[in-house]
Parts: C-alpha cells; sequence; structure tokens
C-alpha cells in the first residue's frame, strides 16, 4: 500500500487554501488538489507492506511524542517543476522551524525502524494544483491565515480513481509537554 505521514490541517487554513485555489482558477490551467486532501506532508514512504503498517504506526508516535502544536502562517505561493506543467503551491511564514523539526523527527523514527521514505529535502507546501500552466502571468496574492497544526496522520494514498483519495490510517496529537508553560496554557492565533 501506498503511504505518507503529513500534518492535518485545521479549517480555517483549509478554507484560506480553498479560497487561494479558487483564485488560481482565473488565471492558471492545470489539476487542482480538490480542498479536502489538503495537507503537509511530512514523509512520503510510497509503496509499503501490509505487515509494515505498523511499524510506521510506531514511527509516528515515537515521532510526535513530547512534540508541542506548531503555530503556523500561510505565505506566499511557489511552484516546482517547468512552467508549463508545474507543481503550483502554497508556503508557510510562521512556523517553518517547527515543521522541518517535526519532518526530521519522523524521517528519522521511519529510518530507524528500517522503512524507506523519499530523501528530498524538505520544503513546508500544500500543494494547489498539479500540471499547472504558469506561463500566462501574474498568480494572484494567496489568502494568509493563521492555525495551530496538532494532528500527524499515516495515511494511505489511493490513486486508481479520477482523483487521488487519501485515507487516515493512524492519528496522533501534538501535545504541549507536561511543564511547559503556565497552567491553562493554550496557543492564541
Amino acid at each position: 500500500m501506498r503511504l505518507f505521514v503529513a500534518a492535518r490541517l485545521p479549517q480555517a487554513l483549509m478554507e484560506a487554501l480553498g479560497e487561494t485555489s479558487a483564485l488560481l482558477r482565473d488565471t492558471v490551467r492545470g489539476r487542482y488538489v480538490a480542498p479536502d486532501s489538503f495537507h503537509l506532508t511530512l514523509a512520503f514512504l510510497g509503496d509499503v507492506s501490509g505487515t509494515r503498517v505498523s511499524d510506521a504506526c510506531a514511527a509516528v508516535e515515537e515521532a510526535c511524542e513530547g512534540q508541542p502544536p506548531i503555530r503556523v502562517t500561510l505565505g506566499p505561493l511557489g511552484s516546482f517543476g517547468r512552467r508549463r506543467r508545474a507543481t503550483l503551491w502554497q508556503g508557510f511564514s510562521q512556523g517553518v522551524d517547527e515543521m522541518a523539526g517535526l519532518a526530521g523527527d519522523v524521517r528519522e523514527s521511519l529510518a530507524d525502524r528500517g522503512l524507506s521514505y523519499d530523501a528530498t529535502a524538505f520544503a513546508p507546501h500544500v500543494t494547489l494544483m498539479r500540471a499547472a500552466d504558469l506561463t500566462a502571468g501574474l498568480l494572484p496574492m494567496p489568502v494568509v491565515e493563521r492555525g495551530v497544526l496538532d494532528t500527524v496522520t499515516l495515511f494511505r494514498s489511493d490513486l486508481s480513481g479520477d482523483r487521488p483519495r487519501y485515507e487516515p490510517l493512524y492519528d496522533v496529537t501534538l501535545r504541549q509537554p507536561e511543564g511547559d508553560g503556565p497552567e491553562g496554557f493554550s496557543f492564541l492565533v
């Protein structure tokens, strides 16, 4: 089965990304990602034997232990690939170092269990469109929103239909470590 580990996005970020995606439809042709599929990939494992899923779950659990929720702010648009067939994404302007640290911990924990993953350098982003034709000119300003990442999920990816479907297999909630911060501490966004 095809697996990846990702941080789930809070509703406010999903809505903001959906708004940016809608703005892009006026100027950019390509295959848009369905808003219910937005996520922040931390590690892509690819094909993994069903017998190794429990190892992947344990790796995610271990990597997230003691990790606090991450305050993030959506940032600028960017792309990977060629201008006629690019992957168009929205990045982050806050929480980048924390996301990179979490991704590093997830990848290290996977490697410790003998699970391979795509070792491409981590670049925190949410994919909005694939096969995007960026030759038409200027892109609109993206919608910026703040939120808190507090759930890391092991997903199964199904590419057999007309669009990718992501099935959550295992969730871990990021929690403020005990003793860090005053009692009743919460993130204000």
